[in-house]
């Protein structure tokens, strides 16, 4: 038998399609020259989304969809942004890609496998997670958004004439709001909608809606709850604003950010 296995990976290099996605977004924005701002353009995603995605420090992970928007708009392949890279370390001598020679008694030790269990080939095809189908949210009626960022409830649920925008996360109370108006940019731009979810969990760092007893509501980063106090930062800046809690009726997650031409006046499923 003998005493070298061809991989394709290393054990040491092996990567979640998600590290994987994000490393290689990151290259092509690299190589093609963009800022993150005429990235997200090109995507047609917002800054502050695109940001969540392949910022500094990541709070979500590229889904299918967004993998398969970023493919489309630089004329890539379907995969394309799956494709673990290869290093010049793991070309073998004939040449070709991918594979990687190792001692195989080292492998069987490190990995506590039987000598009476055959040795395993580990494929790079990564088993890709299910497609959760998107769903519909209705649009919800608000006043035109001013410069200080907030705005009032008009107290309609938007189950006709507002429309509907998809969502691949959020639960069966939630509901989109339109952003107006040049507030939240460039977070959020004019004319795109972003969905709130009251079932959802509310994590630091990222947007909520906060409605308060006065009528007003506005959409902020969270920071937190310390001591009563609501802590907040504006979403065009790094202004930090605090509510006492006695001031808020509500603090709901924003779950999704969707660009208006996924709007939709009448539901998609209606007959």
């Amino acid at each position: 038998m003998s005493s070298a296995l061809e991989v394709n990976y290393k054990m040491s290099e092996l990567k979640t399609i998600h590290e994987i996605r994000l490393a290689n977004t990151r290259k092509l924005m690299k190589e093609s020259g963009l800022t993150r701002s005429e990235f997200a353009d090109k995507i047609e995603m917002s800054y502050g989304l695109l940001s969540q995605y392949i910022g500094k420090t990541p709070t979500k992970n590229i889904g299918d969809e967004t993998a398969f928007k970023i493919e489309d708009a630089f004329n890539k392949p379907r995969g394309y942004l799956d494709q673990s890279e290869v290093s010049s370390d793991s070309i073998s001598p004939n040449g070709s890609k991918g594979f990687k020679n190792f001692d195989i008694e080292e492998f069987k030790k490190k990995y506590n496998i039987p000598d009476s269990e055959d040795a395993v080939i580990f494929s790079n095809i990564i088993e890709k997670p299910l497609v959760i189908s998107k769903r519909w949210v209705p649009v919800k009626a608000y006043s035109k958004m001013g410069m200080d960022g907030y705005f009032s409830d008009m107290g309609y649920e938007g189950n006709a004439g507002d429309g509907y925008v998809p969502t691949h996360t959020a639960g069966d109370r939630s509901y989109a709001i339109k952003g107006t108006g040049d507030s939240m940019y460039p977070a959020i731009r004019n004319g795109w909608y972003v969905v709130c979810d009251p079932d959802a969990e509310l994590t630091p760092s990222e947007f909520v809606q906060v409605c308060l007893k006065d009528g007003r509501c506005t959409i902020k980063e969270f920071i937190g709850i310390h001591n009563g106090v609501l802590n907040l930062l504006a979403v065009n800046g790094g202004e930090r604003i605090t509510f006492d809690m006695d001031e808020v009726e509500s603090i709901t997650a924003i779950t999704d950010i969707v660009p208006p031409s996924q709007h939709r006046q009448q539901h998609p499923n209606a007959i």
